[in-house]
């Protein structure tokens, strides 16, 4: 993570490194946001996942920062105030007109960042599986995490979560 944070070029890169991660969502999740579904006061948003599903998902200090800024950027370069961004495309393309950032605009974007950062593999859903495996190991219980990733079965949670060695041995000392 902090390889692909050192190398953003872009605020609209950062923020969006920032955002995968803190939410866990699906990149087409991601795509499908206005600004106006973010809450920032709360530091939360609903997503609309596989299935219609709705579900909840929060933002981190570090997140809520970058999009911020990114968002106050991108008033001042499209000439529009906070107010008038709220109904459109939480990410949007570099170049004018701005439209919406598409799924394969969000991968090449993730995959030529990973080649600048020196990170193989770098993809959408690597967020979603690294938020997981981090939240497991600082002790969120496996059903919240199936909850905040939307799965419906905890077998699909588990797929997802690498457990590290370390983990499984320092949890044995606890305890055995």
């Amino acid at each position: 993570m902090e390889a692909l944070r050192t190398s953003c070029s872009e605020l609209r890169d950062r923020a969006l490194v920032e955002f995968l991660y803190s939410t866990g969502v699906r990149v087409s999740e991601l795509v499908s946001l206005n600004v106006g579904d973010i809450e920032m006061g709360k530091q939360e948003l609903i997503v609309y996942g596989k299935g219609s599903k709705e579900r909840k998902t929060y933002l981190t200090d570090g997140a809520k920062f970058y999009l911020r800024r990114y968002l106050r950027t991108r008033c001042e370069n499209e000439g529009i105030t906070m107010q008038e961004l709220q109904r459109r495309p939480l990410f949007a393309t570099l170049d004018r007109p701005h439209g919406r950032l598409t799924v394969a605009g969000v991968q090449y974007m993730l995959r030529q960042l990973g080649k600048r950062a020196g990170v193989e593999g770098v993809h959408p859903h690597r967020f979603r599986r690294t938020i997981a495996t981090d939240l497991l190991s600082r002790g969120m219980p496996i059903e919240q995490v199936k909850e905040f990733l939307g799965h419906e079965k905890l077998d699909t949670t588990m797929i997802y979560c690498t457990v590290k060695t370390e983990s499984v041995q320092a949890s044995h000392r606890k305890y055995a």
